[in-house]
């Protein structure tokens, strides 16, 4: 087939598919009714149909005369309408509108297959305990990549969202693949309010007048929470990072609730420790005449069981 042929075969098949017949819509010229001289007149030029929509068009009026302040408007109806500085000479004047039609293809990409690459992977995410949170990692390549992360047996897609817990903090491997592969790490820090453990106290909670006792609070959160104690009492010793509070020599006054309070940004937590001091036990053991009371009392019950031992041995030769 010769190449005419084939080219008149396609102008054809637009013609049928546009429902033109074969034949493409003229465009009209507008004029104003009264135009008068030493005025501005406009001009336009408008295509009636719209039928061909497979089909570009660009309108211009032609004439041997200067127009300005054009406009176009492209689309359905389309049309274009400039102004003309009317003179005497200008009578009967020929002006036309050519239309010139053109067509084209919807545009494609040119895809190359390319390797992934993170385009926006940040290598440390802080999330926050509780809340709503998600991997975001980008990766370009063709064909498109699959970005996923995963810590042990936990595997999240990119821009999957879910609700953090503690143990989601660690070392991810994120990886991007498609025809090939790529990874990164990703490490994950979750942040929590503060939750006091325990609070251990040395020797005993119960601690006799003048001993020394101390008192640890130990507490998890992210960040590391900050401690400190209620109340402020004298001869209270507090460790550098108010974790451990000693007090020396107890009195009465140190008897009853200490308070461990811990808190970071995300909140505060308290916990109370009771000390009791026993100031009985202490007198007993210290007084001089109770103790001496006591000592006289155990002599004479010892004096009494030697002089019944010796009776008795007495009786016992006596009768043999």
């Amino acid at each position: 087939m010769e190449l005419s042929a084939v080219w008149t075969l396609i102008t054809l098949t637009i013609l049928r598919a546009c429902r033109v017949n074969s034949l493409l819509p003229i465009p009209l010229i507008i004029l104003e009714d009264r135009i008068q001289l030493n005025s501005e007149t406009k001009v336009s030029c408008v295509l009636p149909a719209s039928e061909c929509r497979c089909l570009e068009v660009e309108l211009k009026i032609v004439t041997t005369e200067k127009l300005k302040n054009c406009v176009s408007h492209k689309g359905n109806y389309s049309n274009v309408t400039c102004t003309l500085d009317v003179t005497k000479e200008m009578n009967e004047m020929e002006l036309s509108c050519e239309a010139h039609f053109r067509t084209k293809s919807k545009p494609y990409k040119l895809n190359i297959q390319t390797e992934p690459e993170f385009t926006d992977c940040p290598d440390k995410l802080v999330w926050i305990e509780g809340q709503e949170a998600s991997f975001h990692c980008k990766a370009k390549g063709y064909p498109p990549p699959n970005v996923t992360c995963q810590k042990d047996s936990m595997t999240y897609k990119e821009g999957e969202t879910f609700i953090t817990v503690k143990n989601m903090s660690g070392s991810y491997t994120c990886r991007a693949v498609n025809f090939d592969s790529v990874g990164k790490k990703v490490t994950v820090s979750v942040e929590y309010e503060p939750e006091i453990l325990s609070i251990a106290v040395e020797p005993a909670m119960s601690v006799y007048e003048g001993a020394n006792v101390t008192l640890t609070c130990k507490a998890d959160g992210v960040p590391s929470p900050v401690y400190s104690w209620h109340p402020q009492v004298p001869h209270v010793i507090l460790s550098g990072d108010n974790k451990t509070l000693q007090i020396r020599e107890v009195t009465s006054v140190h008897d009853g609730f200490y308070i461990c309070i811990v808190q970071n940004k995300h909140g505060i937590k308290t916990q109370q420790q009771k000390i009791v001091v026993n100031k009985d036990i202490i007198e007993a053991q210290t007084n001089p005449a109770l103790f001496q009371k006591g000592k006289g009392e155990k002599l004479e019950v010892v004096f009494s069981n030697l002089l019944l031992l010796l009776l008795s041995s007495s009786l016992f030769y006596y009768l043999c």
